[in-house]
């Protein structure tokens, strides 16, 4: 496994590095899915004029095409059948229906819940074989059971598959960004901490200090670095906040030395009932603030404690490369037996403590922990959801497209582009929704391109789009397919329509009121930043070829 020289920290900071490029257009067709989407004989990228100009009809006929084709389907005693919680597809699905003795050829009956339309049959040798092609594209966005006679029958939500041009953005997507970490400058309760040495009054997601703290150092020293009159005043209260942090860590000698809390204090009935409980992927969230923080400001003594909070990690990491999901701070034994499944946060964590010491176990460590990640999700597809306000799940009860996102962008890096665009798809098929929501919650009022959360949590979050916007783009700048970029712009485009006259962005993607999660406007935000880098790469790149 090549992993030594790519640096996954790049994406956690928002810059883009330069791709591999010899894999230009992602070889799909082993998996019956080819990411270039040939329509009509021609690739999906000629539906670009030579001044920009998109020809949507072009470019709608290879998002159906791409669509028509399964994604990742189960195969008994072969890959696992994952969909088992999945409430909606975009590509046409496989289910686990048994075989049955004695049975040569299945046939099969597809009914709409609504709107009248004829019900669709056809006959298969296997009762787990994906429905057809033509069947499934023939479907318009609603409910149905498929039935397989004499073997199963599942209800699910036929999804909207992409249909452009949607609604134009209002501001550009790095002006939307630089908006959101001033936004968190101004906030009153990040404002207080200048006279305050806890966390103010004002704000009871300060519950979850480790996630929403380590988002804040990190917007105020994006914003600091935008602003130079407001850099002072920013930087001081990214240097309260982590001390703060520090503070509350566990201390040295401890089983889990340096690691700063998931819960603290009553504002939230989660804090209290996880009170002494620490999710093992948020350490490594604060470990990236500390770094920008000393990036920004040299004070060494939050480098010591962003490479102390690393060398924790190394200690803590099992022989299988990764950790538990949550543990008993008292002695670190785990709480249930889900791992963490690693992410940009934490292979970014491990590329950053290298680039500052030089010290190869720091390497070690990082791609120990992508290795999991390849041996163990990237081949059961357990993409487990992990929340610090849901209670760990068994195995495909509660899956989510933020982990496999990171993965798909480290995969990315390394040119296995295939692997990466399957996840993505996968992702997108799981979590985007286009249009026609699937019914749920708050459906009616569903803010339109949007991405869910996970699977016990089915609801449109400006994080989630964030997740979308940054795998859609990273597709696009590993293969040049146009549709992955234009999927991205198309989430990113609404986020900046919703975004607020005080540059605040929403959380929620509908009608629901709540307290804003800080660290999903920050994160948000720097996936448009992202997705502004990489267009600016690519034309840059333009430009010279056309030198």
């Amino acid at each position: 496994m090549k992993t030594a020289n790519v640096r996954f920290a790049d994406h956690f900071t928002g810059n883009a590095p330069e791709m591999k490029s010899e894999n230009a257009v992602c070889p799909q067709f082993v998996r019956g899915i080819c990411v270039a989407l040939v329509v009509g004989g021609m690739l999906c990228a000629e539906a670009w004029a030579a001044d920009g100009a998109v020809d949507w009809a072009r470019l709608n006929a290879g998002a159906r095409e791409q669509a028509k084709m399964p994604v990742r389907t189960g195969v008994p005693g072969v890959r696992p059948f994952w969909n088992g919680r999945s409430r909606a597809f975009i590509h046409p699905p496989a289910f686990e229906f048994k075989e049955v003795d004695g049975v040569k050829e299945y046939r099969f009956t597809m009914t709409a819940e609504e709107g009248g339309a004829p019900s669709r049959a056809w006959t298969a040798a296997k009762p787990w074989t994906p429905v057809p092609s033509d069947v499934w594209e023939s479907l318009a966005p609603g409910y149905y059971t498929v039935k397989a006679e004499g073997s199963g029958e599942r209800r699910f939500y036929r999804a909207a598959v992409f249909q452009g041009p949607y609604p134009a953005r209002v501001r550009g997507y790095g002006e939307a960004a630089r908006k959101v970490y001033a936004a968190v400058f101004g906030m009153p309760h990040v404002q207080a901490w200048l006279t305050s040495d806890d966390p103010p009054e004002g704000y009871d997601l300060y519950c979850y200090p480790a996630k929403i703290m380590g988002a804040m150092i990190r917007a105020l020293c994006r914003h600091a670095k935008a602003e130079p009159k407001d850099a002072a005043s920013a930087l001081a209260i990214a240097g309260k906040m982590s001390d703060w942090l520090i503070a509350h860590s566990q201390p040295e000698g401890a089983p889990l030395a340096h690691f700063p809390p998931t819960y603290w204090g009553d504002r939230r009935d989660v804090s209290v009932r996880y009170a002494g409980q620490n999710m093992l992927s948020y350490p490594a969230h604060v470990a990236n603030a500390y770094f920008d923080l000393y990036e920004a400001g040299k004070d060494r003594k939050y480098l010591d404690a962003a490479l102390a909070i690393a060398r924790s990690y190394m200690r803590l990491q099992g022989e299988d490369g990764t950790w538990p999901l949550k543990v008993f701070e008292k002695d670190g034994s785990p709480v249930r037996d889900n791992r963490i499944v690693p992410t940009r946060y934490l292979l970014g964590m491990f590329d950053r403590a290298l680039d500052a010491t030089g010290d190869a176990a720091f390497a070690t460590a990082r791609d120990r922990a992508f290795g999991y990640a390849l041996s163990g999700p990237a081949t059961t597809w357990n993409w487990d959801a992990q929340f610090e306000d849901v209670d760990p799940k068994p195995p495909y009860c509660n899956l989510q497209k933020g982990v496999a996102v990171d993965v798909a962008i480290r995969l990315f890096s390394l040119g296995r582009n295939a692997e990466g665009c399957e996840i993505v798809d996968w992702c997108e098929d799981q979590f985007v929704a286009w249009s026609d929501p699937v019914h749920h919650m708050d459906w009616k009022n569903w803010r339109t391109p949007t991405a869910l959360e996970q699977y016990d949590y089915y609801t449109p979050i400006d994080a989630s789009m964030g997740d979308m916007i940054g795998a859609f783009a990273t597709a696009y700048r590993a293969t040049g397919n146009g549709l992955y970029l234009e999927k991205a712009k198309a989430l990113a485009d609404n986020v900046t329509r919703h975004q607020r006259a005080d540059g605040t962005l929403p959380t929620y993607f509908d009608s629901r009121r709540g307290s804003d999660w800080a660290n999903c406007m920050v994160y948000a935000a720097d996936r448009l930043e992202f997705l502004e880098s990489v267009i600016g790469n690519c034309r840059n790149e333009a430009a010279s070829r056309g030198r």
